[in-house]
């Protein structure tokens, strides 16, 4: 056995889990790159137009012809960069950064030629395509097509807003592949953008994390990442803006400044964990959530009703493929240039054996280690790699843990969660939420030790359980687990008045997951293993309204209403 191969095997066993499962094996797990051989075929034509692509987004039409003996498992690879070596493909050393069988042309089987349409994003440089015979086990590149290019690779993309600990400023972040002086032009009418933002730039590369798949086959550059910061918002008031420089602009957008902490407006959050992402063109990459593309459908139809997003956890299932967080930023874009899109961490962005002093030893991130989570998403924490912090938004005030760094009593993240929420003024935000990756409450049968659910909910509740208790915490929001659950008003397992109720919220994309035990407990109110959707919660200084809603018929399944004494 090859070092690549023990390297893969070990990705797949730590996505192995009981039939319950948390997360499903992708597709390039099972693509052999090591088995990789290359037989060109002269008598296989292969072509892609157009050559040049004028935006991203825009679709190329892949051709070929000339196939003997036609087989299910032959595939078209888009790759990008195109390789230095002779023919442009290296498929030993590069993951594809999609690809579709072949079969999905109607003509292939029958007459061993055909066509498919891929929707390519400006990733910031040529894409080619391979064809491929023997399947995923024991790929060979048969012919490889001319290159595709685009006329802008320093096209402004992958735009989001994020909330900072002040309400008069506005975090933004967007990606090119090089642009020189890229920043933000705002004002308050549509049209007119007296106002300039300078943004600060950076990248990260494979040595920068810390193992397979991200260090090597998964690997391409995510080009430079810019981060500009609107100051002196008024709060409330509507911004116009674009993002660019010399090289290009993006079209305008706009965005609602927060509102003053303790504002009476009413406020709305849309919140979820484990998404994902998928490809608009049918095609597979490395991680593919289709079920994601309905949530994130849905929140775009109500954002003029949203304040902001709040994601807590498993967020692009990128695993290491760094194409996966283009996608991801792609899809995510029409909601996050509209509202601040706030996240959490979770395990499939940070875990991976022997880098953090944690309860988890697993290979869950793919080797990325939390750095294109954090680098990407600048969340007001105190630094990197301590992804844990609070803001206030009108009522209410959020506050996020990390449940794969240490929690205990006396850690850096226990001395943070006890300071921040000792110091919440509830005259001014009367609403506590609280939320984190894994769950503290979760009716589930699976007590494997250490990352088991109900390890893990035990050790939440044994270290933070009488924090939130002591604090008044209103609601505490937690994800990990591919469904819904909601509990009582509870502590110490027991139902009671001055509980705290738990939601789970890890049904926005990723497969559905049934973990519940034969014998459910006594606090468990609502459960949903069946059904893909988000929540939304609403507040003004006097309620607070939790609605669970299907993503595929966008109705409210269940609620809970919660009231704060005048």
């Amino acid at each position: 056995m090859t070092e690549l191969q023990s390297i893969v095997i070990s990705i797949i066993l730590s996505f192995a889990s009981p039939a319950w499962g948390h997360l499903e094996s992708g597709l390039f797990d099972a693509l052999w790159h090591d088995r990789a051989t290359v037989v060109l075929d002269s008598s296989i034509n292969i072509v892609a137009q157009p050559t040049t692509l004028e935006k991203s987004g825009e679709w190329v039409t892949v051709s070929w012809q000339g196939v003997s003996s036609p087989s299910n498992k032959d595939w078209i690879g888009v790759y990008s960069p195109v390789a230095s070596n002779s023919y442009g493909i290296n498929a030993t050393k590069n993951a594809p950064v999609k690809y579709q069988y072949a079969y999905y042309s109607s003509t292939h089987m029958s007459y061993g030629k055909g066509s498919i349409s891929f929707r390519l994003m400006n990733m910031r440089q040529s894409v080619i395509f391979g064809f491929f015979k023997g399947g995923t086990n024991n790929p060979v590149l048969q012919a490889v097509s001319n290159s595709v290019e685009f006329a802008n690779p320093n096209e402004p993309l992958q735009g989001h807003l994020a909330l900072t600990n002040d309400p008069s400023q506005m975090i933004f972040t967007w990606v090119t592949k090089d642009a020189q002086k890229p920043m933000v032009l705002w004002g308050t009418d549509s049209g007119r953008y007296p106002n300039i933002a300078q943004a600060s730039s950076f990248t990260y590369g494979a040595k920068d994390m810390c193992g397979s798949p991200a260090i090597d086959f998964g690997f391409r550059d995510p080009g430079m990442i810019h981060q500009a910061t609107l100051k002196s918002l008024t709060p409330g008031q509507t911004y116009y803006y674009i993002f660019g420089d010399a090289y290009g602009w993006s079209s305008e957008y706009n965005f609602k400044a927060a509102p003053y902490p303790g504002s009476s407006d009413p406020v709305t959050i849309i919140a979820y964990g484990d998404m994902g992402c998928a490809e608009l063109d049918d095609s597979y990459m490395a991680q593919t959530v289709k079920a994601s593309l309905n949530t994130t459908k849905r929140i775009q139809e109500q954002l003029d009703k949203i304040d902001f997003v709040l994601q807590i956890g498993d967020i692009s299932y990128a695993l290491g493929y760094s194409s996966v967080w283009d996608v991801y930023f792609d899809q995510l874009e029409p909601i996050a240039t509209r509202v601040p899109y706030m996240v959490g961490i979770g395990n499939h962005e940070r875990n991976y054996p022997n880098t953090m002093p944690g309860y988890y030893n697993n290979s869950g991130s793919g080797g990325e280690c939390g750095i294109p989570h954090e680098l990407r998403f600048p969340m007001p924490t105190p630094a990197l790699d301590e992804p844990w912090y609070g803001f206030d938004y009108g009522s209410a005030h959020v506050v996020i843990m990390s449940t794969e760094h240490q929690f205990t009593p006396g850690t850096a993240q226990y001395k943070f969660l006890e300071s921040h929420l000792k110091n919440v003024d509830r005259n001014v935000t009367p609403w506590l939420i609280f939320g984190g990756h894994r769950p503290m409450y979760i009716a589930s049968k699976d007590s494997g030790y250490p990352d088991g659910h109900n390890s893990v909910a035990y050790a939440l509740r044994n270290s933070l359980e009488p924090l939130l208790k002591e604090y008044k915490v209103d609601l505490a929001l937690w994800a990990h687990i591919h469904a819904y659950q909601r509990t009582c008003a509870v502590y110490q397992e027991t139902c009671v008045d001055g509980g705290i109720p738990h939601v789970v919220i890890g049904m926005a994309g990723r497969n559905l997951a049934n973990c519940l035990p034969s014998s459910l407990p006594s606090w468990l109110v609502y459960y949903d293993h069946k059904s893909y959707g988000y929540s939304r919660i609403t507040v003004n200084t006097s309620t607070l309204v939790f609605e669970y809603i299907h993503s595929d018929d966008n109705v409210v399944y269940d609620s809970l209403v919660l009231k704060k004494s005048m």
